[in-house]
């Protein structure tokens, strides 16, 4: 569906309650966009190419096109935006880490929005917004303590103590990408990209993405089977660190290589025990995520209904 066709609100979206919501998913790649109601359903939604526009400026002009008809179709209360990015909440300003997406840093999606539409606005990292939609509709429903990771080009994620989100001092908790481990900037060897990397490095010319490493490796290549055996040691020796620092009941794992499923979690886990005390192995179950690939779009709904729609309630059970 592309943006110029726009349904209209049908009777049978009546069964909604509470507040619907417009959200953007704002990537280095792709913008995912749509109308999310008080119960965590999409009831429309589209995407369109980042880069398709010349700079964030330019693409927050183009956002606030796509916006216009499905604020008059959908009526929505309020607007809510996840991007990449670190993010002065008060502002809804790009404030770091934004570098995917040229002249990005200092807009405000917020002052945008608002001034167009006049609606409420909320703007929160991505990683952020992946957390919280894992604690609304994913694996950590019901779970007052938990950290969700993601991971992409990067490894970033969202931190939920006693069921709120921990933003930090400046808005940069969660970019643990950037932590060394063994002497490394992790999410440079620990993310699917990382792993590629490696297969490049000890197989120049291969071409591998982080898929075709663990296919070779599932076929018996002995030297990607080393390649993968590395890339799970540091992913575990990092992912274990958090464990430490923070003692969360459960750690959520997403990204496209958690596609692989319970081979993925049983892999994880074994690395994670042999780096955890047994006590702190434990403590903290490992799930993989299960909001979807949405999940921007609902975690940013989430946050937009917990401050103006009326508070969301998670269960007790942790």
């Amino acid at each position: 569906m592309t943006a110029q066709t726009i349904p209209a609100a049908t009777p049978g979206l009546a069964a909604s309650t509470g507040p619907r919501v417009l959200a953007f998913d704002v990537g280095g790649t792709w913008v995912k966009y749509g109308i999310v109601d008080a119960q965590g359903r999409v009831l429309f939604s589209d995407q369109l190419a980042t880069q398709a526009e010349v700079d964030g400026k330019a693409l927050l002009v183009r956002l606030l096109a796509v916006a216009q008809p499905l604020m008059a179709s959908y009526q929505p209360a309020g607007v809510a935006f996840s991007t990449l990015g670190i993010i002065d909440p008060a502002e809804g300003r790009l404030v770091g880490a934004v570098e995917a997406i040229d002249g990005y840093f200092g807009q405000s999606p917020k002052a945008s929005f608002e001034h167009a539409f006049n609606v409420p606005v909320v703007v929160e990292n991505d990683g952020n917004c992946v957390a919280l939609a894992e604690g609304w509709t994913g694996s950590a429903a019901g779970v007052r303590h938990y950290l969700a990771l993601t991971l992409g080009t990067g490894i970033g994620g969202g931190i939920v103590i006693d069921g709120k989100l921990y933003r930090g001092a400046n808005g940069a908790a969660g970019e643990w990408g950037y932590m060394l481990v063994d002497g490394k900037v992790w999410e440079d060897h620990a993310s699917p990209r990382g792993l590629a990397a490696a297969a490049e490095r000890a197989r120049p010319g291969c071409g591998y993405d982080a898929e075709a490493v663990f296919a070779a490796r599932d076929r018996g290549d002995a030297e990607m089977a080393a390649v993968v055996a590395a890339w799970f040691s540091l992913l575990a020796t990092g992912l274990a660190n958090l464990l430490f620092a923070f003692n969360p009941s459960r750690v959520i794992v997403g990204g496209g290589i958690t596609a692989r499923g319970p081979a993925f979690l049983q892999e994880l886990r074994a690395e994670m025990r042999h780096r955890l005390r047994p006590e702190f192995y434990r403590m903290c179950d490992i799930a993989l995520a299960s909001a979807g690939n949405q999940a921007g779009l609902l975690g940013a709904t989430r946050l937009w209904i917990s401050q103006h729609g009326g508070a969301v309630t998670p269960a007790s059970n942790d």
